[in-house]
């Protein structure tokens, strides 16, 4: 006569005490290891900036090193001020009624391709000023500006990061939705993508300030050039992104 099987024990979860089976992801971790890379992302920035600068002391004078930072900075602003008028011009001509997500994607996408068009252009004004009144060689001042493009980019990267690292942590309904978009996106963060992609942009700006000193004209193609380096950059990180 065999014996009767006992019963299996009900399944319980260690980490949430459901009785069914599931995938668990522990949500906490995934937020505060999220916040911590937030931190050290921004951390990096701001130590890579410091180099940049740093750098820049070796190659001129304190007076023409700000001078051309400053001109970079400047470049920077002006990429952006215009993307972002550009983008919300297009966003308010558009149908209201378009889904969110892809009315943000538009306007993100329209922003970051201005302001592509115009980086040679704003590279050539640079160099043209650097031949005009620059004491320094053809490569400080291209360091120089690299570093205030850099320098731009990177302290609105911080102060984003900062702002969502704060509201990870806070308790409101903000701060909920940004919990769950952090654990639902929790495979497609792109932090370090970003640093390298402010990283790449600077050097790109350097290169083309040095090209354009030694041949204006030849601005003229790198606006073509620049903006559709910028727009395969996106698709191929778009796509690949979707593969995942």
């Amino acid at each position: 006569m065999s014996e009767t099987p006992a019963p299996a024990e009900p399944y319980i979860c260690p980490h949430c005490e459901a009785t069914h089976e599931h995938d668990h992801v522990d949500e906490r971790a995934v937020v505060r290891g999220y916040r911590s890379r937030l931190a050290v992302v921004s951390g990096l920035r701001a130590a890579l900036v410091l180099l940049a600068v740093v750098t820049v002391g070796l190659l001129l004078p304190a007076t023409a090193g700000l001078t051309w930072v400053g001109a970079g900075l400047l470049a920077w602003l002006i990429a952006t001020a215009v993307g972002l008028l550009v983008a919300s011009a297009d966003l308010a001509r558009r149908d209201g009624n378009a889904p969110r997500t892809a009315t943000e994607r538009r306007l993100v996408t329209v922003s970051v391709l201005t302001g592509a068009a115009l980086t040679p252009v704003l590279a050539l004004l640079v160099a043209l000023a650097g031949r005009a009144w620059a004491d320094g060689s053809i490569v400080a001042v291209a360091v120089a500006a690299a570093t205030g493009w850099l320098a731009g980019s990177a302290a609105a990267d911080v102060v984003r990061a900062l702002r969502l690292r704060g509201l990870l942590a806070a308790d409101s309904r903000a701060g909920e939705v940004s919990r769950a978009s952090a654990v639902r996106e929790r495979e497609h963060s792109d932090e370090w993508r970003q640093l390298v992609t402010v990283v790449a942009t600077a050097l790109i700006m350097g290169l083309w300030v040095a090209l354009c000193w030694l041949l204006p004209a030849v601005a003229v193609v790198l606006v073509p050039l620049h903006l559709a380096l910028v727009a395969g950059t996106r698709r191929l990180l778009s796509d690949r992104t979707r593969t995942r």
